[in-house]
């Protein structure tokens, strides 16, 4: 017989002010109103504004922001900046390809 695994469910509400976890959002973040776009991961409203993490596809990192820094409708110069960071990622990582299948090649070659 197999086991179903279970799944870890993030503890807390799952919307506030027509916002809801695992939509995408652009934002300011908290504290230094740096630029961020990602998924909200959870929402915390206990402190006293009302808060939530995302994972910052700026970053690649877990971040904090207020519900009343999030930008609805972002500027073609953001998005741009984010497409640009995806860009130069992906370049990283084909380069990282291309030069572990030649050293793959070069050891078959002994």
């Amino acid at each position: 017989m197999s086991e179903k695994k279970a799944k870890y469910v993030i503890p807390g509400p799952k919307e506030h002010d027509g916002w809801s976890c695992g939509q995408v959002v652009w934002c300011k973040l908290y504290p230094n109103n740096e630029l961020a776009a990602g998924k909200i991961m959870s929402i915390n409203l206990n402190d006293s504004e009302p808060c939530f993490t995302l994972a910052d596809d700026f970053t690649d990192s877990i971040r904090l922001s207020l519900f009343s820094s999030i930008i609805p409708v972002p500027t073609a110069t953001m998005q741009n900046k984010l497409e640009k960071i995806k860009a130069k990622d992906a370049a990283k990582v084909k380069k990282f390809k291309d030069e572990q299948d030649a050293r793959a090649r070069k050891k078959r070659g002994r």
